[in-house]
């Protein structure tokens, strides 16, 4: 409580004050009134006059029958309202980690059902995995096991052109079993590269000296297609981060490609640039028919070839080699026409 006034309502309205004069306005209603921190409450009520008032002389003075007040207690609701804050704000952060438990607890049933999920998903995957990796085993087993065997038909076959066959239709169909013998030797020895995973052996790589490497190897296949090979940029940088073996397979691959499918008198072009993915970017453009819009696709999967008498595994080595290394390969149209494929992610080498 502030502060109490009566007003003696006699007709000369005397006022009479407990407590603070300042909160109190006499002149307000009947009635409850809030003002700042503080609650007035006004009222009025009479009292009778019961006995008769003496006068101090000794006679009972004539008085009214009864006397109305007007009372106006003033009290502070201070401490009321800072209880009534902290029960607001109680209430309010109970209700908000009441909403925290329940987005928790959906987020963790989520969270379950998605591991159980990816769980579920990873036991097939490993056995697809498994399942896959020893079926590559077999298939590079067999593979192995039948070159044994053809080259033993080859030698023979071999030794028998060298002593002459009684007839000329004999000595073809014996350098004919020749031929077919080197073709599924070749296309064992590609399935081999393809199903082995060998390790990388990371070391500084001058590309430069690489292609000029390359250059030497392929001039006759390069000469009989009247065809040149030219260089963009390989000596910037000066060398790369990469196995070099596996290095000289991937440009090998996109070379042997490029010159079957080049158009006669036209250039090879592989060039250096900055990479979208990575630091470095190698690029292989022809001026070839491009790629057919229905194997895009398939390009890089294995037996997918774009060439006759092509094995359709080259592509797939390349892509294989690539992701060993972290690059990325591709292939996009070239302009006007041809074919550019590209290695990116190279990075330099910085020792």
């Amino acid at each position: 409580m502030v502060a109490i006034a009566v007003v003696l309502k006699d007709g000369n309205d005397r006022v009479y004050f407990a407590g603070e004069e300042t909160k109190v306005d006499v002149a307000l209603p009947v009635g409850e009134h809030v003002r700042d921190d503080t609650l007035v409450v006004v009222s009025s009520f009479s009292m009778r006059n019961n006995p008769p008032v003496h006068g101090g002389t000794g006679e009972f003075r004539d008085a009214p029958a009864s006397v109305d007040f007007h009372a106006i207690v003033v009290l502070d609701r201070t401490t009321m309202m800072a209880q009534v804050y902290r029960e607001a704000r109680n209430r309010v952060l109970i209700f908000a980690l009441g909403t925290l438990v329940l987005l928790a607890a959906g987020a963790v049933w989520q969270f379950t059902v998605r591991l159980a999920q990816s769980e579920g998903t990873t036991r097939v995957l490993q056995a697809e995995t498994r399942h896959l990796r020893e079926l590559g085993q077999a298939a590079a087993g067999l593979a192995h096991e039948t070159r044994n065997p053809l080259g033993l038909i080859r030698g023979w076959t071999q030794r028998l052109v060298k002593a002459g066959l009684p007839s000329d239709d004999q000595q073809e169909q014996a350098e004919a079993i020749l031929e077919e013998c080197d073709r599924v030797t070749a296309r064992i020895n590609q399935f081999l590269a393809f199903a082995r995973q060998a390790e990388i052996n990371i070391e500084p790589v001058v590309v430069e000296d690489l292609v000029q490497e390359l250059r030497t190897l392929l001039q006759s296949d390069l000469d009989a297609g009247g065809l040149k090979l030219e260089t963009i940029r390989l000596n910037q940088p000066p060398a790369i981060q990469a196995d070099r073996d596996q290095l000289r397979q991937v440009l090998f691959n996109l070379l042997q490609n490029a010159i079957a499918l080049a158009p006669r008198d036209s250039s090879i072009t592989i060039s250096m640039c900055e990479g979208r993915r990575g630091p470095l970017r190698l690029e292989i453009a022809d001026q070839g028919p491009g790629v057919p819009e229905e194997i895009v696709d398939s390009l890089f999967e294995p037996y997918v070839t774009r060439r006759i008498g092509g094995t359709g595994l080259g592509l797939s080595i390349v892509r294989r080699i690539a992701i060993a290394h972290g690059w990325e390969v591709g292939y996009q149209p070239g302009s006007p026409s041809g074919s550019v494929f590209s290695i990116d992610g190279i990075h330099r080498d910085v020792s």
